[in-house]
């Protein structure tokens, strides 16, 4: 059996990698998410009730977002931002003051006002490449700190693996000078966003050309259209079984964590994929 000493660190904790797939839940306070998107997602209870389900259901931690990227999505300030994630935010943290919290945001301000409220690690869709102030933050803090793919080009390009490790080595060497080390990094290939098509699927079959980078790796698939064209589902919402059977894929080929709607299904069907690596004998 192999032994893995990789872990990821942030403010009150770390994940030890490689023995298993850690499921961060998603908790969109968006009124025009994809998959959830809704007015309620904006009351404090509802989330706080979401977050209970979401961790009985088998989440290791949470990724709250106040701005949707859905494609086509409506961007908005830092006030709003923050309007919409504070409160939510606040009584998250206090109904769960030990779970792991990530907070889903390019802007400074947010995330600076994300620390100082409790969060523990910072979820960067640009992978400090528009905002490497980020990451001076998360040094200060201690913070965990995701670093996403992603490119103002495009999308229907192909983009080849080389390119991305090469951002990955330039997010993680913006990292390194702000104080975060590659073990407070998760590194995200950014599935749906600037990887789109066959690009997607050859991302997820070689998730190995990534390892010697160091850092964890995230996948964040779920419910994505890319999904429901392969399962023929056209509702987001729907997807989750769909969503699953990838997250037990890319837990077999490398993934140390996965972003999800619905932590149930994956719970189980990460459950088989241990099982499955158990029986090759990769622990």
């Amino acid at each position: 059996m192999t032994t893995s000493n990789r872990v990821f660190k942030f403010r009150q904790g770390e994940w030890v990698l490689g023995h298993k797939t850690y499921i961060l839940g998603i908790l969109n306070v968006t009124p025009d998410s994809f998959s959830d998107g809704s007015p309620a997602n904006g009351d404090p209870a509802v989330q706080v009730a979401r977050a209970e389900r979401l961790l009985a259901d088998g989440a290791d931690g949470l990724d709250l977002g106040a701005e949707s990227t859905r494609p086509g999505h409506r961007p908005i300030s830092e006030e709003e931002e923050w309007a919409r994630l504070g409160p939510v935010l606040k009584a998250v943290r206090a109904a769960f003051p030990r779970v792991p919290l990530s907070v889903d945001t390019s802007k400074r301000v947010v995330a600076e006002r994300s620390l100082s409220e409790g969060c523990d690690i910072i979820n960067d869709i640009w992978g400090l490449s528009r905002d490497p102030g980020i990451a001076v933050l998360a040094g200060q803090a201690k913070a965990g700190l995701i670093l996403m793919f992603n490119a103002d080009e495009d999308p229907r390009t192909p983009v080849a693996i080389p390119e991305m490790r090469n951002f990955f080595v330039s997010a993680l060497a913006r990292a390194d000078e702000a104080g975060v080390d590659t073990e407070h990094v998760l590194i995200d290939p950014g599935i749906g966003f600037r990887v789109q098509g066959d690009s997607i699927w050859h991302t997820l079959t070689h998730l190995s050309q990534f390892s010697q980078l160091g850092s964890g790796i995230l996948i964040g698939h779920s419910r994505k259209r890319f999904v429901g064209t392969v399962a023929e589902v056209p509702a987001a919402a729907e997807r989750d079984l769909a969503t699953a059977v990838i997250s037990a894929f890319v837990g077999v080929s490398g993934a140390d964590v996965v972003r999800v709607h619905d932590a149930r299904s994956t719970r189980q069907a990460l459950a088989v994929a241990y099982r499955w690596r158990m029986a090759r004998g990769d622990y």
